[in-house]
């Protein structure tokens, strides 16, 4: 008999604990859920306005032997709708030799280039780093990476970037074109035990990295960190932008 009573409190027990043990597994996978979802590009049912890509001055990547985030950026501006995209690189370099060659006469008539054409940019967008301040003491964020590269140490790209632990902190700065105020400075950080995955954890938009020259960040574990640490900067970045003007050009001062 009481063993009888015994095995019946057990299964009274039992019965308590593995609901509870049930829910705790569901808000495990809602939070994995969730996770997943902040590792999907924003999408905007409107543009907010047009920018350009500027690349950082200390080229922290090579060291790491990937390419310019400025590729990573790019992917998420195409991919969200959030912007239109003008290139300030060598496709303007190009843009400006067939230039000269309309104003020697050398392109065929009515090859229509010439003054007026070129779209303005609203915005340049610099993908960079951060470092932490060892004068500060503990972890405090202490600002972008600065200086040359030839003088600056491992130590402090370390600060922004781990390969050991796998992690990346980064920052998005959005600077306005015409009065060149920085309008949004967003953080974004992001460590591969927040998600378990692998190969891009089944994120499709991954894959388009190749397209844009994306420089293998698809192809390494600390790669693919960065990519997810600027998404979660670039959707920190887009949803304070929301309170920008829509119409970046009426609301700057008149030129002169």
């Amino acid at each position: 008999m009481r063993g009888l009573k015994k095995l019946t409190m057990a299964a009274v027990c039992l019965s308590m604990v593995a609901p509870q043990a049930m829910a705790a597994d569901k808000g495990s996978s809602g939070r994995q859920a969730q996770t997943r979802k902040q590792m999907e590009i924003p999408r905007c049912t409107k543009r907010l306005g047009t920018v350009a890509i500027v690349e950082p001055d200390n080229q922290w990547w090579r060291e790491l032997n990937l390419g310019s985030p400025e590729a990573i950026i790019k992917l998420f501006v195409q991919q969200s709708g959030c912007f239109g995209i003008v290139n300030r690189g060598r496709s303007m370099a190009s843009r400006n030799m067939e230039r000269a060659m309309a104003d020697s006469g050398e392109l065929q008539a009515g090859s229509n280039l010439g003054k007026g054409q070129v779209k303005a940019a609203d915005y340049f967008i610099q993908p960079d780093i951060v470092t932490t301040n060892n004068n500060s003491g503990g972890n405090a964020i202490g600002g972008l990476v600065g200086g040359l590269l030839g003088g600056r140490t491992l130590g402090a790209l370390a600060g922004g970037i781990s390969v050991k632990k796998s992690e990346a902190n980064v920052m998005l700065s959005v600077v306005n074109a015409r009065t060149t105020e920085e309008e949004v400075m967003a953080e974004g950080y992001f460590r591969k035990s927040d998600l378990s995955f692998g190969g891009g954890g089944g994120l499709g938009w991954m894959g388009g990295l190749a397209a844009v020259g994306g420089g293998g960040y698809q192809n390494t574990a600390i790669g693919q960190v960065i990519v997810l640490a600027y998404l979660d900067a670039y959707t920190k970045m887009v949803t304070q932008m929301g309170g920008l003007p829509e119409n970046a050009a009426a609301a700057a001062p008149v030129a002169q």
